[in-house]
């Protein structure tokens, strides 16, 4: 019997535009639309219907639209003229911007690497929080014309597409994402075949495609392995995101982090600065250890000359949420790979063995380990940071732990709504978007009318509530939203802990109140299923559904319209366990306040004055007493503040005046403007500097590097030489207010002076040996003895009665080794 092959093609016909409707191309082409308001009524004025119908995606509207549509346009002059406004708009700010940070020099590429990007609700390679977190610093580079690229995976399913059944349980599908109706463009050689990239998984080449996605000024790649070189089961490991189990995630974490880097150095990208957005891209560090061992370092010596480069995110405190393989998987899928870069099998795994587990291979603390600059994403997580991963550095105290807090912040033109960008334009002045970071300008918010803020914001309100179907829910009630992933340590049923309380809350006829819900768990995430679960068989058994609604499948377009017009934002997870959470931030600015456990950003953002906290910060260890204590405080507070607040008037002006100064106060504070200048200023310029200083180009610079490593080892050999042998203060350790103290600090060192940093700090002693660092004063070496003997002397003012506790610290001075406090050497 003869067999029949068959192969199949694909044709796609693109439609076909009068030529001065082809600006339309470019402009579908960059998502700088999706954050442009008269760009979006633009592509909406085509046809409303088929624009929302599409996505909305400018780039498949412009596709599946008959040629009909395009000859009545021809005659519209009012579009025309829109048209030309937006296009003019658009290559101004492509061909204008020019780098607003000045200090930063636009040589010193700052390459983005992230396991998810949330651009846009069309463009679905995003699960969440840390996709639209890494969505967000694109947006914001790309506003200041920072030096950056973004570098992930293109997953030809993306996410699921969640949908429950009769019984509230959770159903995920998954939908194909087709490029060819994606503002992506495929990397192509001279030839035109696509650019391909190899990396060796499991003893096996891989081969990889790369795409290109304009994000406004900045460039992200997006690699794939849908490719005819590969088996059909290689071709699928990019094509879903956080599904498969830990095989196919080791799989996509070695694409995104080595081949990552082989695809940057492919298309001659040579950045300064690698930023890590969580561990998942940890394995870049042994690319680009090889790059240095090719130019003669060993991988101990490229490993301290790219440390300086890399910067660190590390995000949830949750264990789940770090991923960790077994060695003998670790061994598996990395073949040879790190002996090829001439690492040791055993000194590589110890890279990620955490001190109290050997048999794992932490991402985060591989991350951690290989990366000189790092941060949690706000100040209660960077101290929940310290102490969770402190025992990688046993000789430091917590404070002391080299984690940062960089506080995260959100993209005002994606989250703000168009009606406020227009009261902001007429009371604040045009241009206020181009300085967010300055308060006073903030101000100005206090002298919009009340009467128009509510008008907006009932507005809005109303839009939301007719743009979800079946809905009964009333404009005028109050409107609480809750909207997030559903983890067990986020606790999306809290609320319903006294369901007949909850019920006579909302069911009063003279104040109601309304809930609007929506989240997706992770398809592995059973518990946070059945959390999914009771909320909806609640509603159903205690017939709530004219008060509750659960939305399904959250994503941008329901967050978009559920951050813009709700009254109440509500959070409740298990303090200290949320990171950060930025919904309540995009709420904020659009004028909804906050009602929230003191976690995340909201632990460092809340005032009595801008909404309501939830309990407080003591530590609850009885997950019953915790959660009693939480909900019992959640209703108390909806029942005798928020309730009678915003019932107190038609127009409820205390009401209204929270609203103005929560917008005022916190949109500046929590922008992604601010928390881009913080990067640049605690990360970005530190690792730029390093990299000009060892980015080796000659050998020379060899030389000088191998003399700095060789200095760093005899400070790991000789530390333990250093003593204190003297502190004494004069004229005596009791004196009177006003009287100036003179402490003397002698110290014995092996090392030449300008070799150590004697840190005089002022303490207070907590549990554990742990210190609260209130004051660090650098002392003088002001004189030389004999012996390796050095003399340090500060004055100390007495302004007030107290008792100090003051520490002696020696460490290496971090002028001469950055890395110092990697190296954990502290005397004391």
């Amino acid at each position: 019997m003869r067999r029949t092959l068959m192969r199949t093609i694909q044709l796609h016909i693109r439609s076909s535009l009068p030529s001065n409707f082809h600006p339309l191309w470019d402009l579908a082409r960059n998502v700088w639309w999706s954050w442009n308001s008269s760009a979006i009524n633009l592509f909406r004025r085509i046809n409303p219907q088929e624009y929302e119908a599409s996505g909305p995606c400018p780039l498949k509207l412009l596709n599946t639209l008959p040629s009909s549509t395009w000859e009545s346009l021809k005659e519209d002059n009012g579009f025309l003229e829109h048209l030309n406004e937006v296009y003019k708009e658009f290559l101004d700010y492509l061909e204008t911007g020019i780098n607003k940070v000045t200090e930063y020099k636009n040589t010193n590429t700052i390459a983005y690497f992230s396991m998810e990007f949330g651009l846009h609700e069309s463009i679905p390679l995003y699960s969440g929080g840390l996709g639209v977190l890494s969505g967000d610093h694109l947006k914001t580079a790309s506003d200041l014309s920072l030096p950056m690229v973004g570098v992930g995976l293109f997953y030809s399913e993306g996410y699921f597409r969640q949908s429950l059944n009769k019984e509230g349980w959770q159903l995920e599908n998954y939908d194909t994402n087709d490029p060819f109706y994606l503002p992506m463009q495929l990397l192509v050689e001279s030839s035109n075949k696509p650019i391909l990239v190899d990396v060796e998984i499991a003893r096996t080449k891989i081969y990889f495609q790369i795409w290109k996605l304009n994000v406004g000024r900045i460039p992200l790649y997006l690699m794939d392995t849908n490719v005819p070189e590969n088996s059909p089961e290689n071709k699928l490991i990019t094509s879903r995101l956080y599904s498969g189990g830990q095989e196919l995630r080791i799989q996509q974490e070695i694409i995104l982090g080595i081949g990552g880097t082989k695809a940057l150095q492919k298309i001659q990208i040579n950045p300064a600065v690698f930023h890590l957005n969580e561990g998942h891209s940890a394995f870049l560090t042994l690319e680009r250890i090889s790059q240095f061992i090719k130019k003669g370092l060993n991988w101990q010596e490229a490993l301290i000359a790219i440390k300086g480069t890399q910067v660190f995110t590390v995000h949830t405190p949750v264990p789940a949420g770090n991923d960790a393989f077994p060695v003998q998987m670790l061994s598996h899928y990395m073949g040879d790979l790190y002996k090829n870069y001439g690492i040791p099998d055993n000194e590589f795994y110890n890279l990620g063995r955490s001190p109290e587990n050997h048999s794992e291979f932490s991402m985060p603390i591989f991350a951690l380990r290989t990366s000189g600059h790092r941060n949690g994403v706000s100040q209660l997580h960077k101290k929940v940071s310290k102490k969770i991963w402190k025992p990688l550095w046993p000789n430091l105290l917590d404070n002391e732990v080299p984690i940062n807090g960089i506080t995260n912040g959100v993209h005002t033109r994606t989250w703000l709504c168009n009606e406020l960008v227009e009261l902001f334009d007429f009371y604040l002045g045009k241009g206020w978007d181009a300085k967010l970071n300055e308060s006073l300008i903030w101000k100005r918010v206090e002298n919009i009318p009340n009467t128009e803020i509510w008008n907006m914001h009932m507005t809005r309100k109303s839009r939301l509530l007719s743009s979800i179907s079946k809905s009964n829910l009333d404009p005028e009630y109050l409107t609480i939203g809750f909207a997030r992933r559903f983890a067990s340590y986020k606790r999306g049923n809290l609320i319903f802990r006294d369901i007949e309380r909850l019920k006579k809350l909302m069911q009063n006829k003279d104040r109601p109140i309304q809930l609007i819900i929506s989240g997706k768990s992770h398809p592995a995430d059973n518990l946070g299923k059945e959390i999914i679960q009771s909320v909806v068989q609640s509603i159903q058994k205690e017939n709530l559904n004219s008060n509750i609604l659960f939305l399904e499948n959250y994503d941008m377009q329901i967050a978009h319209k559920l951050v813009r017009g709700i009254d109440v934002w509500l959070n409740t997870p298990i303090r200290p366990l949320e990171a950060s959470a930025t919904s309540g931030m995009k709420v904020a600015m659009n004028g909804g306040l906050n009602f929230s456990i003191l976690d995340g950003w909201w632990d460092e953002a809340y005032q009595p004055d801008l909404g309501w906290s939830i309990g407080s910060r003591e530590m609850i260890a009885n997950e019953k007493l915790r959660d009693d204590r939480d909900s019992q405080s959640l209703y108390d507070t909806l029942e005798y503040e928020i309730i009678p607040l915003y019932y107190s008037n038609k127009v409820p002006n205390e009401w209204i005046e929270k609203m103005k100064k929560s917008i005022s106060i916190l949109t500046p504070r929590f922008s992604a403007n601010r928390m881009l200048m913080d990067y640049i200023n605690k990360s970005y310029l530190p690792a730029a500097k390093f990299h000009e200083k060892w980015s080796i180009h000659s050998s020379e610079q060899i030389e000088e590097l191998k003399n700095h490593i060789n200095n760093v080892q005899k400070l790991r050999e000789q530390w333990n030489q250093i003593e204190v042998t003297r502190a004494e203060l004069k004229p005596a350790d009791t004196v009177s207010v006003g009287e100036t103290v003179t402490l003397q600090v002698e110290i014995l060192s092996p090392f030449p002076e300008e070799w150590i940093e004697v840190n005089l700090v002022l303490a207070n002693t907590e549990n554990n040996n742990s210190y609260i660092m209130n004051k660090d004063i650098i002392m003088p070496c002001v004189e030389k003895e004999s012996g390796k003997k050095y003399i340090y002397v500060s004055e100390l003012e007495t302004t007030n009665p107290e008792i100090r506790t003051y520490t002696i610290r020696v460490c290496p001075n971090p002028s001469l080794f950055p890395e110092h406090l990697d190296l954990n050497l502290v005397a004391r």
